[in-house]
């Protein structure tokens, strides 16, 4: 492989902690809204109940063409889950798109910093409505990264081949020879439409647990 090109949510940053209730309470207060520890809990189970939901899926196609779409198709499910207050809603939206909320799995930042020491260049594409460049610069990561591209400043989202495309023009390397890593068999699976080489890994994750991306430097480095 000349390239390595890894999807965001699920693969590189653990996605299923962002919404804490500590971190909630503390974002609301900073609004003016008091919430307790449990009512914060009960806010958060009540959201991803409602925008996991087979409705829930539905109604997000297209939330990440855009920053403003993703806003409005997050915010109006996060108000239904309640139904919650305007203030309330911003703030659980506040909290699901802050970029230090977002953690890496224990083995990101690592391979990350092993294919860059070994001159491999690596991308990040996702399907997102919002910059997810701050979450990689946090944790020391940036630098790492030769392109990113997001689906909300392209209007483009996977599954669509362009997207893939484009990311590997941005790595200067043929789709044939730019591994792709991902989670989703659907979304991330279509970059082999694209002509890429694709690695998924397991839908089981923890966000304390390595992802299991050390296969992905046994599969890059020669």
């Amino acid at each position: 492989m000349e390239a390595v090109l890894f999807d965001f949510s699920g693969t590189l940053f653990d996605d299923t902690g962002v919404l804490d209730a500590t971190a909630l309470v503390t974002a609301a207060a900073r609004q003016g809204v008091t919430l307790g520890p449990s009512e914060a809990g009960d806010v958060i189970r009540r959201t991803l109940r409602h925008v996991d939901s087979p409705e829930g899926f539905a109604a997000r196609e297209g939330c990440d063409l855009s920053q403003q779409a993703h806003r409005t198709i997050w915010t109006k499910l996060i108000a239904e889950a309640g139904p919650f207050g305007p203030e309330l809603t911003e703030v659980v939206y506040s909290c699901l798109t802050d970029p230090g909320a977002w953690s890496p799995y224990p083995d990101t930042v690592p391979v990350l910093g092993a294919l860059r020491d070994a001159g491999v260049p690596v991308g990040v594409l996702s399907n997102i409505g919002w910059d997810i460049r701050p979450a990689f610069e946090r944790v020391g990561a940036l630098a790492s990264l030769r392109a990113v591209v997001l689906s909300c400043e392209q209007g483009v989202a996977k599954p669509d081949p362009a997207l893939f495309a484009l990311a590997c023009e941005r790595l200067g390397a043929h789709p044939s020879r730019v591994l792709y890593v991902g989670d989703d068999p659907v979304k991330d699976g279509a970059a082999v439409r694209a002509g890429l080489p694709v690695y998924l890994l397991p839908s089981e994750r923890d966000g304390n647990t390595p992802r299991g991306l050390s296969a992905v430097l046994r599969l890059a480095l020669p």
